[in-house]
């Protein structure tokens, strides 16, 4: 998947019963499915910070506050300082 390919559409089986259970309309939980599916694929290294923000309709410094929103770090925590600071 490029940049300028739309997302694939996600069926919900029993959407209304979510909307009724939340009181969210369908355009509502459509958007909170995509940002939160969109977080998490930053989350996993899948997407950039920019792809993320690109495939929401949104700036990449909005991108970045849903994922401080979500309480995902814009920083790599996978990285080993100790062992980086080694490698000098």
């Amino acid at each position: 998947m490029t940049t300028t390919d739309p997302l694939p559409q996600i069926h919900l089986e029993h959407a209304e019963l979510l909307e009724r259970a939340t009181g969210r309309g369908p355009a509502e939980l459509e958007t909170l499915g995509r940002e939160a599916l969109l977080v998490r694929l930053y989350a996993l290294g899948v997407l950039t910070s920019g792809e993320g923000a690109h495939f929401h309709g949104i700036s990449r410094r909005e991108f970045l506050d849903l994922l401080d929103a979500y309480h995902v770090s814009i920083f790599d925590e996978a990285v080993d300082l100790q062992h980086e600071a080694e490698l000098g």
